[in-house]
């Protein structure tokens, strides 16, 4: 428990560390939240900074006669396995994004999606090049840049039915256009402010799929200038506004590279700064209780108490027996034996000589003058011989063992 003190120090440097780093990370938020930089768009339809889509998420409803939008957090090839809705018409499809990083899976999935008469409607800078080649258009690469005084950044044209609006903002500004496409199932729709066309409807079989080469007209900047919401009633005007079903995709605007396989759950918990901060204080916690927890604990274990001489304990026992009989040589035989019984396996010696030599050796292990065990040796010898003991030579001979006993080590 001596390191206590030690614990309880690391765990207010930390905590002080976490509050400093949660308070620095709120204002670097708020800062961030506050800032009109468009560079790094999300199109995340929970992202409320300027690059984000939750106005435009929020507005779908409305669009769509008040019908719920789902979310969708897989590629397109595993929610259309997964969705049985998506293979029946009625349904309408958004995917917002900077780059449109895609599987042959999914574009396939999307136009399986889009025959029977449902809708794909498409916002990205730069689209799969595998669908460019399946619906036979091509685009050419034009810088995006912040608002340089362009005038209007997107208007929206259409020959068979009287629309002619523009619309603009100082936020980002896309530069691609479609340079190609296929005029027999093609229908430009739109604008970027070059007068290039940057919007199209492509009829596949019984369903439509649009292409916006201007993701920026949904983000929260661009719709919350003046009255650029309408920009977003007028692009999805197209679609169904009855449709069965209405998905917004929150998957591609998170990729950043072509897919390399499955998309996890854990990508999706990832995207999300709250789920991250969660999980790194987890791990941190829990390496800062392996550190501290590790060594192993235990209750002190108590000073073993020093064993009592249990032949001084035999020898007083066996005193007062023979001693209230008065049998003083056979209380003195029994003592010799056990003084030599003590001698054998405590020094492992022989007794049954008691020469010089003995008393030697047994001074030299027992610690033990050798004049002491001489006259002890001697006092043996002589109630051997005697057969009798008075009471003063008994208590002699006691007190001469007990030294012994107390003296040997």
């Amino acid at each position: 428990m001596k390191n206590k003190p030690i614990y309880i120090i690391v765990g207010i440097v930390v905590l002080l560390a976490a509050v400093l780093l949660f308070a620095g990370g709120n204002r670097r938020k708020r800062s961030v939240e506050q800032s009109t930089d468009m560079s790094w768009s999300s199109f995340s339809s929970k992202d409320k900074k300027a690059g984000g889509a939750y106005a435009a998420f929020k507005l779908l409803p409305q669009l769509f006669a008040y019908h719920s939008v789902q979310v969708v957090t897989k590629s397109f090839a595993r929610t259309y396995s997964k969705e049985k809705e998506l293979a029946h018409a009625g349904n309408v499809y958004i995917l917002v994004s900077d780059n449109m990083f895609t599987t042959e899976k999914d574009i396939d999935a999307m136009l399986q999606y889009v025959a029977p008469g449902n809708e794909l409607f498409i916002a990205v800078n730069n689209p799969d090049p595998v669908l460019a080649q399946q619906l036979k258009f091509a685009v050419t690469e034009s810088s995006s840049f912040q608002q340089q005084h362009v005038g209007w950044v997107q208007r929206y044209t259409d020959v068979s039915i009287p629309v002619d609006t523009s619309f603009s903002y100082n936020g980002m500004v896309a530069g691609n256009y479609f340079s190609a496409i296929d005029s027999t199932t093609t229908t430009v729709l739109g604008t970027n402010y070059k007068n290039k066309p940057n919007f199209i409807r492509v009829a596949y079989s019984r369903g439509y799929i649009y292409l916006l080469l201007n993701p920026y007209t949904f983000t929260n900047y661009f719709l919350l200038h003046q009255q650029n919401v309408s920009a977003l009633e007028t692009q999805l005007s197209y679609l169904k506004d009855y449709a069965d079903n209405v998905y917004w995709d929150d998957f591609y605007s998170h990729q950043r590279s072509a897919q390399s396989g499955d998309f996890s759950e854990w990508q999706v918990l990832m995207r999300y700064p709250t789920m991250r901060w969660a999980l790194w204080l987890s791990i941190l916690l829990l390496l800062l209780y392996v550190v501290f927890e590790s060594k192993r604990r235990q209750r002190i274990i108590p000073d073993k108490p020093v064993l009592n001489n249990t032949s001084l304990e035999f020898v007083d026992a066996i005193g007062q027996l023979y001693y209230q009989r008065h049998d003083n040589y056979n209380l003195a035989h029994k003592m010799i034996v056990h003084l030599l019984e003590y001698i054998r396996s405590r020094y492992y010696m022989d007794t049954n000589v008691l020469n010089e030599e003995f008393i030697t050796t047994l001074s030299k292990k027992s610690a033990v003058a050798e004049s002491d065990i001489r006259l002890l040796l001697q006092m043996i010898s002589h109630i051997q011989l005697e057969q009798h003991v008075s009471d003063e030579y008994l208590q002699e001979f006691y007190k001469r063992i007990q030294l012994f006993y107390l003296n040997t080590k």
